[in-house]
């Protein structure tokens, strides 16, 4: 068994007491200095990335635009019009789904509204959200603000009040005998 020596602390080296004494903190601005470092670093490897991922976009982008040319030039006149008709079928579907949106707007717009807002809901979100929507058309009733320029606005009558007895004998009093002379 190999015997271990051990040696006063006043005898050892500088060295050696620097590795045994806990290490202290850097200094604040060496701590922010390596953090800015470091994060500029990692903003230089994401736009290297993201440069790379763009040029990796456009190269598939026309990979698919090749892809499909070549395609295209080995078709027969028929499928060529076969295609051409299904794309243009699509875009008159397109058109007339449009103008049935268009339309049911001017018809009715309240429904118009709710149906652009549940769009894309299931069932159950879309019943959710029809209830919410009846509540809030009810908290918004507001007075028509449409006004005629022909017509002045005229103001709005007394709000009518019950009289008294005592109020309508003494108005009675205060008119005065028609037939007195």
């Amino acid at each position: 068994m190999a015997e271990e020596v051990v040696a006063p602390v006043g005898e050892q080296s500088p060295a050696v007491v620097a590795e045994t004494q806990p290490a202290t903190a850097t200094a604040p601005d060496e701590d922010v200095a390596t953090w800015k470092k470091r994060l500029a670093g990692k903003d230089q490897a994401l736009t290297a990335a993201q440069k790379e991922l763009s040029s990796i976009r456009e190269e598939a982008e026309q990979l698919r635009k090749f892809k499909a040319e070549v395609e295209f030039a080995n078709m027969t006149e028929l499928e060529k019009a076969t295609a051409k008709a299904k794309q243009l079928e699509s875009e008159l579907q397109a058109a007339r789904e449009a103008a049935e949106r268009e339309n049911l707007a001017r018809k009715h717009p309240l429904y118009a509204q709710f149906a652009q807002e549940t769009q894309g809901l299931g069932a159950s979100a879309q019943a959710e959200a029809f209830e919410r929507f009846v509540e809030n058309l009810a908290k918004d009733k507001t007075v028509d603000s449409y006004v005629d320029t022909n017509s002045p606005r005229k103001p709005a009558p007394p709000a009518a009040t019950k009289k008294t007895i005592a109020e309508i004998d003494a108005e009675l009093k205060a008119l005065g005998n028609p037939f007195q002379r």
